[in-house]
């Protein structure tokens, strides 16, 4: 028994779908990652504007010691107090990145490192890890929906 021909073109048609799809799977995942380290330049030379530019609109900050910051407002607000701190400097790394199937949302996870000098003037320094979820806008681009990190270290 023979295949018809509908059926061959139907697998032809399955197996160029799929293959299209892992691209543009990994393209998105690129463009996470460049985002996500794009971002981190901007926290590296504190440029507070660059930083919020690239939450979205209904983006929130969920960091350690401070309340749920939603909206570019209360964004700005935040990450202008952490680039306040004496000897500000926060460097982190994407270790993973994913893309929802329907390609609207994102994450990259990773390590970052924290260190800066209390209101004594005493080094701190911190090591922990990351989770941020990026959503699509119209233009292609992707935004910080939620930032969220944690410490590695115990508590003193």
């Amino acid at each position: 028994m023979r295949p018809s021909r509908p059926i061959i073109t139907a697998l032809i048609f399955l197996v160029a779908s799929a293959s299209a799809l892992a691209q543009t799977g990994g393209m998105a995942t690129d463009s996470i990652w460049a985002a996500d380290t794009a971002w981190n330049k901007t926290y590296e030379a504190k440029d507070l504007d660059k930083a919020v530019a690239f939450c979205d609109e209904q983006g929130s900050l969920l960091w350690p010691n401070a309340p749920v910051a939603t909206g570019k407002n209360a964004i700005t607000k935040l990450t202008a107090s952490a680039f306040a701190i004496p000897d500000f400097k926060l460097v982190w790394q994407p270790v993973k990145v994913g893309i929802a199937r329907s390609g609207d949302l994102g994450y990259t996870s990773g390590t970052y490192i924290w260190s800066f000098r209390d209101t004594s003037g005493k080094p701190v320094s911190d090591k922990g890890k990351y989770l941020t979820v990026w959503k699509k806008q119209a233009d292609g681009s992707w935004k910080v929906l939620f930032d969220m990190f944690n410490t590695d270290l115990h508590p003193s």
